[in-house]
C-alpha cells in the first residue's frame, strides 16, 4: 500500500517538472532522487512517463538545442558540452548535433557573435582585440578552425606598413612634454 502512494506521488511529482520544459531522464531522476523517493518509486514513475511519451531523450536534445543556438547562439562543442551535462547518451547527443547543425549553419552563427562582440569592443590594438574575439568564440563552443576563419575574415592581420604613427611634436609641444616630465 505504501508503496503504492509513493510510486503515485512520485509520478505527479515529476509530471509537475514536466509542466516547465522538456527533461531528460537523467533530469528527473536527480529531480525524484532529491525529493527522498525511493529507487523502486522513481523507476515506476519513468517507466510511466516513457510510456506515455512525457520524456524522450531525442526530443529533448532537440528542444533544448534548437533553444540554446537559436537565443544563446553556441556552437557545437559547447552543446554537446552541456547535453551531456544533462544525462545524455552519446549516440543521443551526436544524433541532435548532426541533425540541428545540418538546420543551422555553424559558421553563420560565429559571425553574428563576432560582430556584435566587435560592435561593443573599443579596442584600438588589432592583436588584442584578435585574441579578445577568439577567446569569446571559443568559450561559446566553436571549433578552432572556425574561430581562425572568422577572426581573420573580420579582424585583418596588421603589418609594420599599416600603422600609423602620431605626426612629430612640434618644438612647443616637445618643451612643454619635457615641462610636465620634469615637474614629476
Amino acid at each position: 500500500m505504501y508503496y503504492e502512494k509513493e510510486s503515485k506521488k512520485a509520478r505527479r511529482h515529476a509530471i509537475r517538472y514536466l509542466v516547465y520544459r522538456d527533461r531528460s531522464r537523467h533530469e528527473i531522476t536527480c529531480y525524484l532522487k532529491g525529493k527522498g523517493f525511493s529507487a523502486n518509486a522513481v523507476g515506476e514513475a519513468l517507466a510511466f512517463l516513457e510510456d506515455n511519451d512525457y520524456v524522450n531523450d531525442p526530443r529533448f536534445a532537440l528542444q533544448f538545442g534548437r533553444s540554446r543556438i537559436e537565443n544563446k547562439k553556441v556552437g557545437k562543442l559547447r552543446l554537446g558540452r552541456e547535453l551531456k551535462a544533462k544525462g545524455l547518451e552519446s549516440a543521443t547527443i551526436s544524433g541532435a548535433l548532426n541533425s540541428l547543425y545540418e538546420e543551422f549553419d555553424e559558421r553563420k552563427i560565429a559571425m553574428v557573435c563576432a560582430k556584435k562582440k566587435l560592435k561593443a569592443s573599443s579596442l584600438n590594438d588589432i592583436k588584442k582585440e584578435r585574441g579578445r574575439l577568439a577567446k569569446f568564440l571559443e568559450r561559446k563552443g566553436f571549433d578552432s578552425n572556425l574561430v581562425y576563419q572568422v577572426v581573420t575574415q573580420l579582424v585583418p592581420r596588421v603589418s609594420n606598413n599599416d600603422l600609423v604613427y602620431p605626426p612629430p611634436l612640434t618644438a612647443k609641444q616637445h618643451q612643454k612634454t619635457v615641462f610636465l616630465r620634469n615637474q614629476d
